[in-house]
């Protein structure tokens, strides 16, 4: 296994902003809902989806596992669609930590990135992760993400607190080839 190293900043927001930022006019008709228990063949879709580009390797794990993960009752998954069809998702972890809510995985599918949406959807997210009332709200991104992340996330209004070295497992190949989501 190839390991890759990259820099993770970890950034916090401790107030919800005031007002959300609203879906792109031109977006078409976009819904953003919760999902609860995703079948794990469509969370992997869109995880694959979204991060395989970016050496995204964290869910990549058994079935079991996986469920755990995201069907425990603090893991809230949430999806966004445009046109009826799936073009993003984020996650939230209100467990891990006392007062504090992690936005796990945020990701727009590369054709709807470039639009306006990833604004609108990292504004709901912080939203719904302010909802459980806690402290603050992390995220974290790294030198393998989209390279607007950083950026995106500091202009919503979250603040490094980290910065730190890592080593990940590269993605060499997938063993399932990425389908079509619905």
């Amino acid at each position: 296994m190839r390991l890759i190293r990259t820099r993770v900043t970890s950034l916090e927001m401790k107030s919800r902003p005031e007002t959300l930022v609203p879906i792109p006019e031109h977006a078409g008709s976009v819904a953003i809902f919760e999902v609860s228990k995703m079948p794990l063949a469509e969370y992997r879709a869109l995880y694959r989806r979204v991060g395989a580009a970016h050496h995204w390797t964290s869910r990549l794990m058994s079935d079991e596992r996986l469920r755990r993960e995201i069907h425990d009752r603090d893991t809230k998954i949430f999806v966004m669609s445009v046109d009826g069809r799936r073009a993003g998702w984020f996650e939230l972890d209100i467990r891990r930590q006392v007062d504090e809510v992690r936005i796990v995985h945020f990701g727009i599918l590369p054709e709807y990135r470039g639009h306006g949406l990833a604004h609108a959807m990292l504004s709901r997210a912080i939203f719904a992760a302010f909802s459980a009332k806690p402290k603050r709200v992390t995220i974290e991104t790294n030198t393998l993400d989209h390279p607007a992340a950083l950026a995106l996330y500091q202009n919503h209004g979250f603040r490094p607190y980290s910065i730190r070295d890592v080593e990940t497992p590269a993605i060499e190949t997938l063993r399932e080839p990425l389908r079509a989501l619905p």
